[in-house]
């Protein structure tokens, strides 16, 4: 059972990469705009994000804080910061945002891009809660191999991800200024989709 929670979390992180959400365009998008080293970080951050969800999916929600209109005021929240990247990617012209240029700055601004994405998308919630109890109730899993699964998962979707910034980066040198241009206007266009899917499913 253990080989099978290594093989089968390895391929569920994996598989869970091209699932093609917001991160996974905002990835490609700032690999091919900023660098690899950029999207690595922000690659980072969706795994990061994804350890935190597990956390609760394994061992529970009573970390989670508990207040009156929690789910709105997430949905809300990541909504907006959809909107923001999208109508940015959407109408920005060639000239480029200012980002940080110290290292530090650098690494806070895209490794929390990668967090955000991930915990302010509630189907990400829906997505890792639903494996775990499916994982326990169906497939019998104990705890040891739950979580053996979910390392699993995120090593494949690290390596994955950043194989994802590696050859993004690599694809900018056969990429015109129009090519690059019609892919931030696709990316805003699932940024904006995106925000408005998470207030669909919240208040309608």
């Amino acid at each position: 059972m253990i080989i099978n929670a290594i093989v089968f979390g390895f391929l569920y992180g994996f598989l869970l990469c091209f699932t093609f959400g917001p991160a996974f365009f905002r990835l490609i998008q700032t690999s091919i705009d900023i660098g690899f080293r950029r999207g690595v970080l922000i690659a980072g951050g969706v795994t990061a994000a994804d350890a935190i969800l597990m956390f609760f999916a394994v061992f529970g929600t009573s970390f989670l804080p508990k207040f009156q209109y929690f789910n709105v005021t997430i949905a809300l929240v990541g909504a907006s910061i959809l909107f923001i990247l999208g109508f940015n990617s959407l109408f920005k012209q060639q000239t480029q945002l200012v980002y940080p240029k110290s290292k530090f700055g650098s690494f806070l601004y895209y490794f929390t891009s990668g967090i955000l994405l991930n915990l302010l998308n509630p189907s990400n919630y829906i997505a890792v809660f639903t494996t775990s109890t499916y994982l326990t109730s169906v497939e019998g899993f104990s705890l040891n191999e739950t979580i053996i699964f979910f390392i699993a998962s995120l090593c494949a979707t690290m390596l994955a991800e950043s194989l994802i910034a590696f050859y993004a980066q690599k694809m900018k040198k056969v990429l015109t200024p129009k090519i690059l241009r019609r892919i931030n206007q696709v990316a805003g266009i699932i940024f904006i989709i995106s925000g408005l899917l998470i207030l669909w499913k919240q208040f309608l």
